[in-house]
């Protein structure tokens, strides 16, 4: 089995742990689209076998809530595309024995990580149960390797996403102070600023004031004049 491109980041192959007669497969993930990534996911499916697929984009990052999704047969052959779409939900039949591919494109968005919850319900259609299982016991042994792969892949994964979290907690926390810092500069230069001002003011009254004693005790002066005519 190939691998996929790099601008894939974790390809994940799901597996059938319980069957039933009506419910063969039906699981809930919650992912992370990265900015100009896409993510893909493979699963088996038999031919006749009936495919209902839901999807939401649960948050969008600043961005809108939206990505493009794809849905692929084993050929490679596009069965569903829809671009800039914030949910969605498909029923068809697969037509062919495989693994299909399910793709959320997130390349749409230059910064913006996305987290899309996805359901993805498979049931039996005209085929014996017997027969379906030990045609997906066969097909889940081919993807043996790549499942421990993608295991260990989703663990580093989970921790680039902690690593992401702390690094824009500490972000958030250094913008925090030095908005803070800045206003405090802001304050102290005003308060400063005032502080000249006052002390200026009371300069130039108190020069005033004994001007104006001045004046009126001294009789040959020019003011003096001045406060006589009043």
């Amino acid at each position: 089995m190939s691998r996929v491109a790099t601008s894939i980041l974790a390809v994940f192959v799901l597996q059938t742990v319980n069957f039933s007669r009506s419910e063969l497969y039906n699981k809930q993930l919650t992912i992370y689209a990265e900015p100009g990534r896409q993510e893909c996911y493979y699963h088996p499916i038999a031919a006749s076998e009936n495919i209902n697929l839901q999807y939401e984009v649960i948050h969008g990052g600043h961005g809108e809530p939206n990505i493009n999704f794809r849905l692929m047969n084993p050929n490679r052959n596009i069965l569903v595309v829809e671009t800039k779409r914030d949910k969605g939900q498909h029923k068809l039949v697969a037509y062919e024995t495989g693994a299909y591919q399910i793709c959320f494109d997130n390349t749409i968005s230059s910064f913006n990580q996305k987290i899309v919850s996805f359901t993805l319900e498979i049931t039996a259609a005209n085929q014996k149960e017997e027969q379906l299982r030990e045609l997906r016991k066969e097909m889940l042994l081919d993807y043996q390797f790549d499942k421990a792969y993608t295991e260990i892949d989703s663990y580093i994964r989970k921790i680039q996403v902690n690593l992401m979290k702390s690094r824009q907690t500490q972000d958030f926390i250094r913008a925090h102070e030095a908005r803070d810092r800045n206003l405090a500069e802001s304050n102290y230069a005003m308060v400063n600023n005032w502080s000249w001002a006052q002390f200026l003011a009371m300069i130039l009254v108190g020069l005033l004031q004994v001007i104006m004693l001045r004046s009126i005790f001294s009789t040959d002066g020019t003011l003096y004049q001045f406060w006589k005519r009043f």
